[in-house]
């Protein structure tokens, strides 16, 4: 142990009455309160980012193939579909999965209650396990399996709506691939829950064939492809792979099928949404930078106030020989000591205020405005631990300026000083 934090954490120790004591406490404080928010801030805008993208990733997959009409807002032709180009898919770098799907636009009834609702249909190939992590009521509709069953699963709002529970019948009514109304009806086997209720309210999951006997006059045509990413890899690199992917099918393989297919990433559907979270980040950057400024306007006022409170230590010390670097690092160590005091309070109560809104949802939403029903948190390890560190270094860092008036201060001045 050096003889600099010896000192540093003599005093921090002491028991004597200091007029520095209140300042000290103020800051300690102002350090914790500063941390708090900022966790929270980081909570909500990563809860913002990681409902909202794993909610849209769970609706539509990192990525879509499908027919460029659909990107200018209008409905594309269904495909034929390809076992030769889904095997293209699955060897893109970065792939996890690929599936087929197929979805069709109608209405629902049931009794006098109607509503406009999107049925989408996917294969056995697809990886369900984020629907069934929503599931709230029932199970999961039978999905390629044989024989076909004609269940499907409504969102909580919608069976609300029409006034529907698990094992009610749905009339659904649709408009086929030549214009003319096509009627089914399904068994609602589950009902499931994502808080996204604008997605919620319009899309509803059954088996594949059930919307291809629907929406194509030869049982077989799909609306494209959905490809999920490995953990950690780029979308838009792995959306640029099925690009060429697409290329290679169409000119190399003949296949007629992807002549008008394009391959769009998330960002590149919901261009609006990933807006709305962009605005997120910059809040919550000038929210740190607000807190953060706080926080070193009190550390500079305890450096200082600190500083005064030892003067005579400080003569002792420099006629005894010490260095003014040696002594300025005695109220570098010192100041360290003082906001991390407060930053260990700061942590416990931010992390306390995220875990109840993860545990109990205290703070809702209005689902028109906010897109979720309530307010999302998640803490990263990665940036409680960067957000930690990097406040420590910046208020160590800064808290060199005021420690600069340890060398103005002589011995022969503070010996008479009376503390």
């Amino acid at each position: 142990m050096s003889v600099e934090y010896m000192l540093a954490e003599r005093t921090a120790r002491s028991g004597r009455v200091s007029r520095a004591r209140i300042m000290m406490r103020i800051a300690t404080v102002s350090a914790a309160l500063g941390i708090a928010v900022m966790i929270v801030t980081l909570a909500v805008v990563s809860g913002f980012r990681h409902r909202i993208y794993g909610d849209l990733r769970g609706f539509a997959a990192d990525i879509r193939v499908c027919d460029v009409r659909t990107l200018r807002g209008g409905e594309g032709e269904p495909v034929a579909p390809s076992d030769g180009f889904l095997g293209r898919l699955r060897s893109c770098g970065g792939v996890a999965a690929a599936w087929p799907y197929a979805e069709a636009a109608g209405m629902a009834k049931s009794g006098d209650q109607v509503v406009g609702l999107g049925v989408k249909g996917v294969d056995g190939s697809c990886d369900l396990a984020w629907w069934r992590s929503r599931l709230v009521s029932g199970a999961m509709p039978s999905i390629g399996e044989e024989p076909r069953t004609k269940e499907i699963l409504l969102s909580r709002t919608t069976a609300a709506a029409l006034r529907l529970d698990v094992g009610d019948r749905v009339e659904m009514l649709f408009m086929d691939g030549e214009g003319r109304p096509r009627r089914d009806r399904f068994v609602v086997s589950g009902l499931y829950d994502t808080g996204f209720e604008e997605l919620d309210r319009t899309t509803a999951l059954t088996d594949m064939r059930n919307v291809q006997r629907i929406a194509s006059a030869d049982n077989r045509a799909i609306s494209g492809y959905e490809v999920q990413t490995r953990r950690g890899a780029d979308a838009a690199a792995v959306s640029a792979a099925v690009e060429e992917a697409i290329e290679a099918a169409f000119y190399d393989d003949g296949d007629e099928s992807v002549g008008a297919a394009a391959a769009v990433t998330l960002a590149e559907r919901y261009p609006v949404i990933f807006d709305w979270l962009k605005t997120h980040d910059v809040n919550a950057r000038v929210v740190l930078a607000v807190m953060m400024a706080v926080v070193l306007f009190n550390m500079v006022s305890a450096m200082l106030i600190m500083v005064l409170d030892r003067t005579g230590m400080i003569g002792v010390l420099k006629a005894m020989g010490m260095r003014n670097g040696a002594v300025r690092r005695i109220f570098l160590y010192r100041a360290a000591m003082l906001f991390v005091r407060g930053a260990a309070w700061g942590n416990g109560v931010g992390l306390a205020l995220v875990g109840l809104q993860a545990w109990l949802h205290p703070v809702r939403l209005d689902p028109s405005g906010y897109m979720l029903s309530e307010l999302p948190v998640r803490v990263d390890v990665w940036w409680l631990a960067a957000l930690n560190v990097g406040a420590v270094s910046v208020t160590v860092a800064v808290m060199t300026l005021p420690s600069m008036i340890v060398a103005r201060i002589s011995p022969e001045a503070s010996l008479k000083y009376r503390q």
